[in-house]
């Protein structure tokens, strides 16, 4: 009987996690809008397109972004990340009266994740709010 080699697992195992991971991935639209006049009601500033496939071509985890917070640990489960299931969005928990609004929510992950990548001096997204909210 003939051995696999190292090599041969190695390739093989990369092959399984291109397959696992592929279609999760693609699944994803590239483009984002975060809008959140839709939840608020009121408009103060122009939406913010997210390049949603950069951010994931940079390396990024899905839970470096997404979470689903019990007794302080992010416990959400990736594979229920499909694009249109209900209760996927942000506004789903961060409603305009809650504790911790949308608008709130959107600027300390966006903005958090944008200064703490600055200071580790990785490339970076805007901080400020006309990086973000660009006027067309």
């Amino acid at each position: 009987m003939k051995t696999i080699g190292c090599k041969a697992l190695m390739i093989m195992g990369a092959a399984f996690l291109i397959l696992i991971w592929t279609p999760h991935l693609s699944a994803q639209p590239d483009n984002i809008t975060l809008d959140n006049s839709k939840v608020s009601g009121r408009k103060t500033r122009p939406a913010v397109p997210l390049p949603h496939n950069r951010h994931a071509e940079a390396g990024l985890s899905c839970k470096d972004c997404h979470h689903l917070y019990k007794d302080g640990k992010n416990v959400l489960e990736e594979g229920a990340l499909e694009e249109g299931k209900e209760g996927i969005r942000c506004s789903a928990c961060h409603r305009p009266n809650s504790r911790f609004n949308l608008e709130q929510a959107f600027h300390d992950q966006c903005i958090g994740c944008h200064r703490k990548a600055l200071k580790e001096n990785k490339k970076t997204g805007p901080r400020f709010c006309g990086g973000c909210h660009a006027k067309k």
